[in-house]
């Protein structure tokens, strides 16, 4: 079994104008043993709002706003599981890595959340081709990501509330207010004394370097000759990255 069997649904969070960052993460699902045409795999076409309101910026609404719906989604499906990928995610190739710990406790339930990716230093490295599994470890920090993470049934209802009340509150509220979604899922965990956290050890996935639609665009990807090249050099970095990560030799 790969880890995606043990999961109801497995979202893509993708804006349809970005249709290259889609194509990037399909082939990564394909080649990590999902197929396209898996009935389980759901695109959601991202939400992009007209303004910031409170938030940072337009993409940060647009990005926590996504997150939201999906989750509201997944819970009025009532589906058992369900996976969150942004549509950035980089898998690092994670199906070479044995998972057998992996799938035995997402399908035994015990667990709120479990992020497959993250960039925590956890106890073991976070080398994985030094690794003979990878295993998941309990965790009650803040996770800074939100580009590859599970979550379980009996934790959506509560999410679901959590997240739109932060939509009503001020900014720099004690309880939560409009701030980036991977903020809010901390606060929320930090906040449910009973919620358990699983971390994959090590971090299963990554995210790719590519133009950001939270953050302001920058000047070199406006100006269309130069951002071709930084596109470019983008992918070479990608292509580095995944070399460096499974320590393969030039």
């Amino acid at each position: 079994m790969n880890i995606f069997d043990t999961f109801d649904r497995i979202y893509v969070i993708n804006l349809p104008q970005r249709s290259d960052r889609l194509l990037e993460t399909l082939r990564e699902l394909h080649r990590n043993g999902l197929a396209v045409n898996d009935p389980r795999l759901h695109i959601f076409a991202a939400i992009r709002p007209q303004d910031a309101g409170p938030f940072a910026s337009i993409g940060a609404r647009g990005c926590y706003l996504s997150h939201l719906a999906v989750i509201r989604e997944a819970m009025e499906a009532k589906l058992k599981n369900v996976l969150i990928l942004e549509d950035d995610v980089s898998l690092h190739q994670f199906s070479q890595i044995p998972q057998e710990h992996l799938l035995q406790t997402i399908m035994q339930g015990d667990w709120d959340f479990a992020y497959l990716g993250h960039h925590q230093d956890l106890a073991n490295g976070t080398n994985p081709a030094l690794a003979q599994a990878a295993r998941w470890q309990l965790f009650d920090g803040p996770v800074a990501c939100a580009h590859c993470y599970a979550l379980n049934q009996r934790v959506l209802p509560a999410l679901v509330d959590y997240l739109s009340a932060c939509l009503e509150r001020e900014i720099g509220d004690p309880f939560g207010g409009p701030i980036h979604v991977d903020g809010a899922l901390a606060m929320f965990r930090q906040r449910q004394s009973s919620c358990c956290t699983l971390l994959a050890s090590p971090s299963l996935a990554g995210q790719r370097s590519s133009r950001s639609d939270i953050y302001p665009t920058r000047w070199f990807d406006r100006w269309p000759v130069v951002r071709n090249a930084v596109a470019l050099y983008r992918k070479t970095r990608n292509w580095q990255r995944e070399r460096n990560w499974l320590h393969l030799t030039p």
